[in-house]
Formats: C-alpha cells, structure tokens, sequence
C-alpha cells in the first residue's frame, strides 16, 4: 500500500502523536549567513522522514511575506518505496504549504 508523502509531512509538521523526532540539528554559518536545519522523525509503522532546510540570514529583497527558503523532505529507511513520492523539494514556506493544501484536500 503507497501511502502520500504530504500525510507524513503534515503529521510531522504538527507534532502527531504517531511520530517522534530523533534528530533536530541547526547550523548558523556567519560567513556565508545562511541557517541550516535538518530535522528526523521516526513514525509508528517504521517510515522515516527527513527535512533539510537552508534560510539565507541576509537582509531580503522582494516577497518579504514568503522570504526565499530551501526546504527538502525526503523519506528514508526500508520502508520508503512505500510512500509516495520519496522526494519533494520547495523554495518557501508559502509554496510547501499550498502543495500540503492541495494533496490534503
């Protein structure tokens, strides 16, 4: 049985009771002024889901309502031909929740 990628995402986002987090790294680089956050969550049927994302800290020109921000969710472990897709990558949050919006609906 495949199971939406989106699901995962939004049970980890909201901190479902089905899922714990086994990871949560932040890096700030000062010389590059960008935050990188990778973050791990194991859930209850055994998928594994990993976010890695990278925020510029440098002041932003343009959509100051959805700043420019790298986020990508990948599933990992034995179990991740079962979820569908395995790969998904956005370029803000704005655009990451609209995809959730829309596969969720």
């Amino acid at each position: 049985m495949i199971t939406m990628l989106a699901d995962y995402i939004s049970r980890a986002i909201q901190n479902h009771t089905d899922c714990n987090i086994i990871c949560d790294h932040y890096q700030k680089d000062e010389l590059s002024e960008v935050i990188r956050r990778v973050r791990k969550w194991q859930f209850r049927d055994g998928i594994e889901l990993m976010c890695s994302e990278e925020i510029e800290t440098a002041v932003q020109t343009g959509d100051e309502q959805c700043p420019e921000q790298w986020i990508v969710w990948t599933v990992t472990g034995d179990k991740a031909k079962t979820v569908s897709p395995q790969h998904k990558e956005f370029f803000s949050l704005c655009q990451q929740r609209y995809w959730l919006k829309m596969q969720l609906a």
